[in-house]
């Protein structure tokens, strides 16, 4: 995906999304009204806590050491954008959501990422064309060829997918690749 093309308007439509909390792995289906990629777009330093998501047909499953089962719900919802590591997704439609948003976000840089127990590997996409993202500007960055593992005891890949953001709150630092 190549960021800065616009496609033109399509009326919004759900789709497949996964949003990867600090210990859990929430995947359902987006709210068109404010989809996920919109909410993170907006997100900011100053008011991390503004923007709340819901997921239909949601499943939950923890992903750290919490021994607990994964559940299905109509309706999550998601109170702040604050403890959001990454939202992701392979469905077509996230695509054309992300775009809309991060049409700006044309440079892209192949990252290492640590985030607390994550290792997100991946392209993420700058708004300017000679350093990485401005991440005092946006809380988020737009991402792409994303693959998340976790690292707390042996490491284990727990995703993959096309598209994504990631929060920079939850970083503790990146590598950019040569």
């Amino acid at each position: 995906m190549i960021f800065g093309k616009k496609k033109e308007d399509k009326p919004k439509t759900a789709y497949r999304i996964s949003v990867l909390s600090t210990d859990y792995l929430i995947d359902g289906y987006n709210i068109p009204d404010y989809p996920i990629f919109e909410a993170a777009f907006d997100t900011d330093f100053e008011n991390p806590l503004n923007n709340s998501l819901e997921l239909k047909d949601a499943r939950v499953q923890p992903v750290g050491d919490l021994d607990l089962p994964a559940r299905a719900f109509d309706l999550w919802r998601i109170p702040s954008m604050l403890n959001v590591v990454a939202a992701f997704s392979d469905d077509p439609a996230a695509e054309d959501d992300l775009l809309s948003n991060w049409e700006d976000f044309q440079t892209p840089f192949k990252v290492i990422i640590c985030a607390g127990v994550f290792e997100v590997e991946g392209t993420i996409f700058s708004s300017d064309e000679d350093a990485p993202p401005d991440f005092s500007l946006h809380l988020f960055a737009p991402m792409e060829n994303i693959k998340i593992s976790r690292l707390s005891g042996k490491k284990k890949e727990i995703a993959r997918a096309k598209w994504g953001v990631i929060n920079s709150m939850m970083m503790q630092g990146y590598s950019v690749e040569k």
